[in-house]
């Protein structure tokens, strides 16, 4: 039996709600990212316009979270969302045994996978991607990394979300670290 519906209306139907299901799940994320530079370490990364960032650590370590942590508390002991950057001067590229020791030391995880060195390594400046997960306060999460090690310093770049928020926030992650460029490497 042919449909009283035209097609093209049941085409626009479904584009509508395709439409809107996308401005929903958009929302959801709520990203706009802006870039940020380091004027001490020379990189440049893009964060959500509305997090906070906190340095801590004499500023090597500068952390983006969706808002900053109650005074005398540090986003390392509170937050399960975040962006961190943390920069070294420490002379390389480090070997990959290296870079995956350090990479393992720097935050409270528990098991890193993918960890590889990626396309953008030169003989100059290595670049190691990663996953990881991890726990703060009790509150486990999931993150993408990077670590670009050069000549004269290194940045270990975090994107994490809680464990449960981990589909929607992967991408906003991904974006985040496509964004990183991390500046002079060599003397």
């Amino acid at each position: 039996m042919p449909s009283s519906t035209p097609s093209g209306v049941r085409v626009g139907c479904f584009a509508a709600v395709a439409a809107a299901l996308l401005a929903t799940a958009c929302s959801r994320t709520g990203t706009t990212l802006q870039p940020h530079a380091s004027e001490r370490f020379g990189f440049v990364i893009s964060t959500p316009s509305s997090w906070a960032r906190v340095e801590t650590q004499d500023g090597q370590r500068q952390w983006f979270v969706p808002a900053a942590p109650p005074a005398g508390e540090l986003p390392e002991g509170t937050a399960a969302e975040f962006i961190v950057v943390m920069s070294l001067e420490q002379p390389g590229p480090l070997s990959e045994f290296e870079v995956r020791r350090l990479a393992m030391s720097l935050l409270p995880m528990h098991g890193v996978s993918g960890f590889q060195r990626t396309a953008a390594s030169t003989t100059e400046v290595a670049w190691y991607r990663f996953e990881l997960t991890g726990s703060t306060a009790g509150r486990e999460w999931a993150s993408v990394g990077l670590l670009v090690s050069g000549a004269r310093r290194l940045h270990y770049v975090v994107c994490a979300a809680p464990l449960g928020d981990w589909r929607t926030r992967q991408k906003v992650c991904d974006d985040v670290l496509r964004s990183f460029k991390p500046g002079p490497q060599s003397p």
